[in-house]
């Protein structure tokens, strides 16, 4: 069980962005094969794996540590702001280049609320109905 903590040391900060996603998982099915003493040539199933090694789905488990994440910073007293805060809304003086712009941090959190001002409603309820906002949304995989 110390592969998933390896897998998400500081996975609160990543911008999970589908191929980012599609990486952790395909890691994730190579270490449960080894683990289980199977190969791909043996055709097993992806829940199959997941049934015989009983790991925690990698990519779940980053979306809610970032959720989590999110609802402290919002929650954070504003006379004792951390440097974590500072850097989460801190926006660069500098223009983004031309073309379609990165996925930022706070993207898919802005995406499931449906408002740039997600601190607001983040402080306004509690860590659970949080964090069960974003299985509501399904923003994860």
């Amino acid at each position: 069980m110390c592969v998933l903590p390896a897998m998400l040391y500081g996975c609160e900060t990543w911008a999970l962005t589908k191929s980012a996603k599609k990486k952790l998982a395909a890691a994730q099915r190579k270490m449960e094969r080894q683990m289980a003493g199977v190969t791909i040539l043996d055709r097993r199933t992806n829940e199959w794996l997941q049934g015989v090694t009983k790991v925690i789905d990698v990519v779940e488990a980053a979306a809610a540590r970032k959720w989590r994440f999110a609802w402290k910073l919002a929650n954070e007293d504003a006379a004792k702001q951390k440097w974590s805060t500072r850097i989460a809304e801190w926006r660069p003086p500098l223009k983004r280049p031309a073309g379609r712009p990165r996925t930022r941090w706070r993207d898919d959190i802005t995406k499931a609320v449906g408002t740039r001002r997600w601190h607001t409603i983040a402080r306004s309820v509690s860590l659970q109905d949080w964090c069960s906002r974003r299985l509501a949304t399904n923003t994860s995989p």
